[in-house]
C-alpha cells in the first residue's frame, strides 16, 4: 500500500511538473510572439 501511494504522489507531480513546463514554454512563446507583432507595427506605422 505504501508503494502504490509513493507511486502515485511521484506519478502526479511528474503529471504537475509537465503541465508547469508547457505553461511556461507556451507563455515564453507568446511573450515572444507579442514582441515580434509589435515590432512587425511599430515598422508599419513608422513608414506610414
Amino acid at each position: 500500500m505504501h508503494e502504490l501511494l509513493q507511486q502515485d504522489l511521484g506519478s502526479s507531480l511528474l503529471s504537475l511538473a509537465i503541465i508547469l513546463g508547457w505553461l511556461g514554454i507556451s507563455f515564453v512563446f507568446l511573450r515572444l510572439l507579442a514582441l515580434l507583432l509589435k515590432r512587425i507595427l511599430e515598422a508599419v506605422f513608422r513608414k506610414s
